[in-house]
């Protein structure tokens, strides 16, 4: 200890430890969700793995299926944050570009991890709504982009913002899975993606447009 620091109180020091174990127990179910998949890591597995006992396991998760939705909370909020911190364009079109490079970008970065979150939660959590996966996370924050756009007249009224974003999603999942199967090149199945979406959902007459008719 460092010369004139105070020990960290034991409250705090039982705090920072419970932090720590939980943590490795979440990287350690990361790894085997991307490995072997949900099904077949067990919580023996995940608490060998991050070198604690199988107690420790279920002092931090109630079952294998807490553990893995917490692995989809932190990989989603890894990918809108990616996501974030893309220039963001003025159309549409250039924002939605934006987030797919963004995206994949990330795959690269993260080996295995879309795939291992991107599973349907009600095969794992039929109880909890569809917010607890990955597609419903992405989706809720790509509802609300649409909603704005609906409202501000850059897209098209008449959608169910939820409903569209839920469907974007799945289309770009697939979309990806195939271009990555067929090894595509990336600019023309972003494009091809941004397109099919501008055709369906940008207004064909745009604020700026009106006020200046």
């Amino acid at each position: 200890m460092a010369a004139g620091t105070a020990p960290l109180p034991l409250n705090d020091r039982r705090a920072r430890r419970k932090a720590e174990t939980r943590s490795r127990l979440l990287s350690a179910a990361r790894a085997l969700f991307i490995e072997r998949g949900y099904h077949t890591t067990r919580p023996q597995d995940i608490a060998r793995a991050a070198d604690v006992a199988t107690g420790s396991f279920y002092s931090h998760f109630a079952d294998k299926r807490e553990v893995y939705l917490a692995f989809v909370t932190q990989a989603s909020n890894e990918v809108l944050a990616r996501m974030a911190a893309e220039p963001q364009g003025d159309s549409f079109h250039d924002r939605l570009a934006g987030s797919l490079h963004a995206l994949l970008a990330y795959v690269d970065e993260n080996p295995g991890v879309m795939s291992a979150a991107f599973s349907d939660p009600a095969m794992i959590d039929s109880a909890r709504s569809s917010k607890s996966g990955m597609h419903g996370q992405i989706a809720e924050v790509l509802a609300e982009g649409l909603r704005t756009g609906m409202r501000e007249g850059r897209l098209r009224d008449g959608f169910d913002p939820h409903l569209i974003a839920h469907a974007i999603v799945g289309l770009v999942h697939q979309a990806l899975v195939y271009g990555g199967q067929h090894k595509m090149n990336r600019d023309l199945l972003v494009e091809q993606i941004t397109q099919f979406c501008d055709f369906a959902l940008v207004s064909p007459v745009q604020p700026n447009q009106e006020d200046s008719a």
